[in-house]
């Protein structure tokens, strides 16, 4: 079998395994994960045997490559083995647990979302004790079991990974989670790597009002689900502010270059052109969500039957919180807002972490590593990540967090959660051949 041929094998042979986490542990087949872990450990055995391995929490899994002359912090590679469920697999072109290859690329849940990352990362770690390497530093590999699903820390893999962690008294030098790639320029024009050194932090609001309820036929001049109704109107009609940070400023100025007019111009001097970048921002989902935190209504309930007046009604939003804002200050500007009586709770709270710096040992490292693996053309711009990652959870044991996968996007790529998510076979190469060149480079300093 040769190289491309085991790293498709590899992705194949973890794809066809669903593991899908559910907010409730007693709804996860952990039957799933089980198969998974003995599958990893057929797959690669030279970790299995020459790496520690500390299973924590339900699922996870830390894998401690230990360094016999350690001289530098630590390096951890992390992913997730959980999976988003296929809900609706007769809308799939092919069946999202096959793992089937067709048209040069490999059909499946968690091929793009994350399991080609962890495949990668067990690949050059496998390659690298295979080549006898001899790192002077230790070596970590993170692989968390409900990253797909908001629960309690209690629970959460990341969480209680990075509390292990802190335990022991390790901190890293740095760490690298999916996010993050790098993508094929258009005719004429370089690579772009995306390196996310922020994420929003994702929240979970509800807007509720109690009421006395009673029968439909009289239903007065309202009801608690008519008011709530409003209150999410309101929330639609009024966005919070637009507000260009230093992180989203240093990645359009960079990414700047790359693009078409009007944003060419408009994104290379995004302060001068804030007028301007705003109005491109209403038509722009993605432009938009960098510049604030946004609201999304996503649930309703009221009544459970038609001629019922609800005594209470609420509806759901995911609330991304941008750096700059916190969960107090978001609270504030929804109460502002809301109808008589509707009220706001955070049913999910976190504020966010703040954005790491783009210049340092470790940057630069990370910077000539890119170079070297994908030519030293490509464009390196720092990135705010729109969704949320583990990775947020180490902030606590390390300095300098990576979104960055080192994988290479192309136009064939099937998104994360969608149906038909697949991966390219032809590139299953890069990531492996970015996270041993790294490992070389930061054991070379």
């Amino acid at each position: 079998m040769d190289t491309e041929e085991k790293y498709m094998s590899h992705l194949q042979g973890v794809v066809k395994i669903p593991t899908v986490s559910s907010v409730n542990d007693e709804n996860t087949d952990w039957s799933q994960f089980d198969r998974l872990h003995q599958y990893m450990q057929e797959a690669w055995p030279l970790i299995f045997e020459k790496l520690s391995l500390t299973r924590i929490g339900k699922a996870s899994l830390l894998f401690h490559w230990k360094s016999e002359n350690p001289k530098k912090e630590p390096v951890l590679f992390m992913a997730h083995q959980d999976v988003v469920p296929a809900i609706h697999e007769e809308q799939w072109s092919h069946p999202p647990f096959g793992g089937e290859v067709d048209e040069g690329c490999l059909w499946g849940r968690g091929a793009e979302d994350c399991k080609s990352v962890l495949t990668a990362e067990m690949d050059a770690v496998e390659e690298l004790l295979e080549e006898g390497f001899a790192p002077d530093f230790d070596i970590y590999l993170s692989f968390g079991h409900n990253e797909e699903v908001q629960c309690t820390p209690d629970k959460k893999g990341s969480v209680l990974t990075a509390a292990y962690l802190k335990e022991q008294g390790i901190h890293l030098a740095c760490l690298f989670d999916e996010g993050g790639n790098v993508e094929e320029g258009r005719a004429g024009e370089p690579p772009l790597a995306l390196v996310g050194m922020a994420e929003k932090a994702p929240n979970e609001f509800v807007l509720y009002k109690d009421g006395a309820g009673g029968h439909a036929s009289k239903p007065g001049r309202g009801t608690v689900l008519g008011d709530v109704a409003r209150a999410m109107a309101a929330v639609e009609a009024h966005p919070m502010p637009y507000r260009l940070t230093p992180l989203v400023k240093a990645h359009l100025k960079a990414v700047a270059p790359l693009q078409e007019e009007p944003l060419k111009s408009i994104a290379g001097h995004p302060k001068k052109n804030w007028k301007k970048l705003v109005r491109l921002a209403g038509n722009d989902r993605i432009l938009d969500a960098l510049l604030h935190t946004t609201f999304a209504v996503t649930m309703a309930e009221g009544s459970s039957q038609a001629n019922v007046l609800p005594s209470h009604a609420e509806a759901t939003m995911s609330v991304r919180i941008l750096q700059g804002d916190t969960v107090d200050s978001v609270t504030r500007y929804l109460e502002s807002i809301m109808p008589d009586g509707v009220k706001v709770k955070a049913s999910f709270a976190e504020n966010p972490h703040p954005a790491g710096e783009v210049k340092g040992e470790m940057f630069h490292l990370l910077s000539k590593t890119i170079h070297e693996v994908y030519g030293k053309d490509t464009v390196i711009a720092p990135n705010l990540m729109l969704g949320a990652t583990d990775s947020r959870n180490y902030a606590d044991v390390c300095d300098h967090i990576y979104r960055f996968t080192g994988r290479v996007k192309t136009n064939r790529w099937g998104e994360a959660h969608q149906v038909d998510e697949k991966m390219p076979v032809d590139k299953l190469d890069m990531p492996v051949k970015f996270i041993k060149t790294f490992l070389r480079n930061y054991e070379a300093k």
